[in-house]
């Protein structure tokens, strides 16, 4: 139905992209098991597992995440920043490739995500007492979700959609939230 789908090879600048964001997630990383394993405020005991440093830290970690992500994303949408910076990760009108389209962002937008990432980790841990298993388990499925929302397939549940984000990749003006589209209906 209408126009063929954009796809788009990865040239030099995407590769560049790529390697610069891939030594940044793992320095990311890096910190982030740190933090987890020397912060006082992160309790690594099984005994002090329960349900608000749990579920309800999830919770926190994927709401802060999009409350933090949505605008920032919706920043790099600015006409005089968007070709800046967003433009070269939006060449890919339908994004198939997992990490590969995930990752292939400017490095200052990569920074952005991860900040928002770090932000919504340091929320939980403050405000609900984060346990280091739930934190280790957010960043794992905050990686997948962010691969699968860079793929083919049509997944949903519990109000997530892959088929938001690849509406967003087609139609800019919508979708700026990882999770939860809230965000366009504010």
């Amino acid at each position: 139905t209408g126009k063929p789908v954009r796809y788009v090879e990865l040239d030099g600048q995407s590769l560049t992209y790529l390697t610069i964001n891939a030594v940044h997630e793992w320095i990311f990383v890096q910190r982030l098991c740190h933090y987890i394993w020397i912060s006082p405020d992160v309790s690594l005991k099984v005994e002090d597992i329960g349900i608000l440093n749990t579920l309800g830290a999830l919770w926190v970690m994927f709401i802060v995440l999009d409350i933090c992500y949505a605008p920032c994303h919706h920043i790099l949408h600015l006409p005089s920043i968007y070709p800046l910076i967003h433009k070269h990760h939006h060449r890919q009108h339908f994004p198939t490739r997992g990490y590969l389209d995930a990752g292939n962002e400017h490095p200052i937008e990569h920074l952005v995500g991860v900040l928002c990432t770090w932000a919504s980790v340091l929320t939980a841990v403050y405000l609900v007492h984060a346990h280091a298993l739930v934190l280790f388990f957010f960043f794992n499925i905050h990686a997948a979700l962010a691969m699968l929302n860079h793929s083919p397939y049509d997944v949903e549940f519990l109000g997530y959609s892959v088929g938001n984000h690849e509406m967003h990749h087609r139609k800019f003006t919508v979708n700026y939230a990882q999770y939860s589209m809230l965000y366009d209906h504010v």
